[in-house]
Parts: structure tokens; C-alpha cells; sequence
């Protein structure tokens, strides 16, 4: 090839590449944080559901990592729940496959906290829930105690968002129809349906007594409200993931936080999003305990010691059979965080 061929096939090169960052550049510029955020560009009713969606984010807006959460809570360490959120290359984060059947004891609690949900919701919440303890009444926290566990979780594989696209995006019950159109999502698909149950616990359901509740977009306002309410010297634990079967008490369980603790269970929603509470006269407990194959895990219960105020619907009394009053327990997720101040 002669040495002006060359040169020409070269020429050619370095403009088809430059014709292609430019492109791309005008194309990131369009994005922002605006619905191109999760590539869905054309109408809801014209595209088929993406069980997966790609998350473009600006070149000036990175993903969360650590970094904030030692930046507020410099002595405490990052709990189990929440390391496989940040891990590198586990963005981007955002999925239509949310709506699953596998009820977790905290959508559990949820729906049936205040009983504003229908009767015919209520029935099919309690059919699919597992053959397993969730609710358990306080003086059986005792060693030789044995339970029938599931150690469920959300379901959800997805991960935060940065806080600045995570704030763009609309979060409540009156921008229900946004919402939907954002994800591409079906009006009467269960998927929209999930989305509205779940916001409509966070911004529709009323507050028990003593408790002031939030749901947290991003890893940042998760942070937040818990640092708020609870102060930076805190302690910040899940449980451990355990199959079903049935667990023995195997020691006396150990209080880790009484009267105030700050609990955020991780909601069915397209990306990361946690539903927290703080709850007054509460107790928090590590309770070891051994299964049945032998298998040791170290779960986290919380004990509410006055249910006086609790709605007769709510779910506890309804598998424990008795009314409101008495102190009632659950364990948690394995993907629900708890927050408690740290003893002195």
C-alpha cells in the first residue's frame, strides 16, 4: 500500500472517531437526570417490558460508595446488608423484575401495620406468607426456645442510585402515573401495582404512635435520617442470611439497643429504596441461635414493648391470636438494617 493510501485510510480513521465522540458526547449531555436516566425514551404502550434497564449516568455524577457512609459515620462499620450494594461494577442497578411472589415478613408487617389495605389484598398477603415464625410474643426469647425460620428478604437485586438521580425521579402517590411512564411499566401490570402499595405505605399510611417513618431513595438520605435521629455513635447490624428450617435459641440473647432504634427494610422497587422507622419503647436483641443441620446464625429481632396503640388488623395478632397490648417480637431480613445508639 502506498504511503498516501496510507495516510488517506488513517485520515479516515480519526474522523469516523471523532464523528463518534461527538456523538456521544451531545448524546450524555441530553441525558442529565431526566427519564433517558433509564433508557426508556418512547411511550409505555409502544415498547416491550425490559426485565433489566441500563442506567446512563453523567460523567459529573458517580455512583454511592463508602466513602459517604464514613464520612458520617466514621466509627462505624459498614453492616453485611449493604457491602454488596456498593461493590465495584455493580452498576448499573436498575430492574423491572421486582414484582416477585416471595412475600418477606417485613412487606408482611407493612401491609397489615395499620390495616388500610382491602380485605381481599390482606387474604392474598396472608396465603403467601411462609409456614415459618415471624412474630413470636416476648417472654419466648429464651434459650431452648425453637422456631421455624425463613430468613426471607426484599427480593430485590438491585442497588442505590446516586442521590441527584435518585431526587429526579418522582416518589409519590400522586405522581403514581409518572412513575409508571419512567419505567415503562404497564398501568395494570402487578409491577404497578407493587409500586403503588409500597409508596402508598410510605406516604398514605398513617404513623403509629410514637413513630416517625421516611423512605429512603439513596444511600445518602438513608444515612441521614437514621445520623438525625440517632446520632453518629451508633451501631448498624442485619441478619444472616439462614434457610428455612426449624432454629433452637442456643444462648441468652443479647440486648444491643433499648428504648429507641431506627429500622429500614429494603422495599420491591425498581432500584434501592428503604422503607426506615423510629419506633419508641422498643428493644433490640442479638439471638443466637442453631439450626437443625447444625447451622449457627446470629439474628437480629426487635422487641415492641406496648402494641396498645397498634391497629387489631395488624398482622401479629392475627398469627399470635391475641389483642393489642402485650410485647410483641419479629426477626428481620436479611436485608433490613437496624440502627441503635451505642452504650456508653
Amino acid at each position: 500500500m502506498s504511503p498516501a493510501n496510507s495516510c488517506a485510510l488513517l485520515l479516515l480513521f480519526f474522523l469516523t472517531l471523532s464523528l463518534h465522540i461527538n456523538f456521544s458526547t451531545a448524546d450524555n449531555t441530553n441525558i442529565g437526570v431526566s427519564r433517558r436516566t433509564v433508557a426508556v425514551a418512547v411511550a409505555a404502550d409502544t415498547v416491550p417490558l425490559q426485565k433489566d434497564v441500563a442506567t446512563f449516568l453523567p460523567s459529573d455524577i458517580s455512583p454511592p460508595t463508602e466513602k459517604y457512609w464514613y464520612s458520617r459515620l466514621p466509627n462505624t462499620p459498614l453492616p453485611k446488608a449493604l457491602e454488596y450494594l456498593l461493590q465495584p461494577g455493580h452498576y448499573p442497578s436498575i430492574s423491572t423484575e421486582f414484582a416477585n411472589e416471595n412475600v418477606s415478613a417485613a412487606a408482611s408487617q407493612r401491609t397489615y401495620k395499620q390495616g388500610y389495605r382491602s380485605v381481599k389484598h390482606k387474604t392474598a398477603m396472608k396465603s403467601a406468607l411462609p409456614d415459618s415464625t415471624i412474630f413470636y410474643l416476648y417472654n419466648d426469647l429464651h434459650p431452648g426456645k425453637m422456631m421455624r425460620i425463613h430468613f426471607t428478604n426484599s427480593g430485590t437485586k438491585v442497588s442505590f442510585l446516586p442521590r441527584q438521580v435518585a431526587e429526579s425521579i418522582p416518589f409519590s402517590s400522586d405522581k403514581i402515573p409518572e412513575i409508571l411512564s419512567y419505567f415503562a411499566l404497564q398501568v395494570n401490570s402487578k409491577e404497578a401495582q407493587v409500586i403503588r402499595d409500597e409508596i402508598g405505605g410510605c406516604d398514605q399510611e398513617p404513623n403509629m404512635e410514637g413513630e416517625e417513618k421516611f423512605c429512603a431513595t439513596s444511600l445518602e438520605s438513608l444515612i441521614d435520617f437514621s445520623v438525625e435521629r440517632l446520632g453518629q455513635n451508633v451501631r448498624v447490624l442485619s441478619t444472616d442470611a439462614g434457610k428455612k428450617q426449624e432454629y433452637t435459641v442456643s444462648a441468652k440473647a443479647t440486648m444491643i439497643g433499648d428504648h429507641k432504634a431506627a429500622v429500614c427494610h429494603k422495599m420491591r422497587y425498581p432500584y434501592a429504596v428503604h422503607y426506615c422507622h423510629v419506633i419508641a419503647d422498643t428493644e433490640v436483641y442479638e439471638v443466637p441461635l442453631v439450626g437443625a443441620d447444625g447451622t449457627k446464625v446470629k439474628a437480629v429481632t426487635v422487641c415492641h414493648l406496648n402494641t396498645s396503640a397498634w391497629s387489631p388488623d395488624h398482622m401479629a395478632f392475627q398469627v399470635l391470636k391475641i389483642k393489642p397490648g402485650p410485647a410483641v417480637c419479629h426477626f428481620l431480613d436479611s436485608d433490613t438494617l437496624v440502627w441503635v445508639p451505642k452504650k456508653d
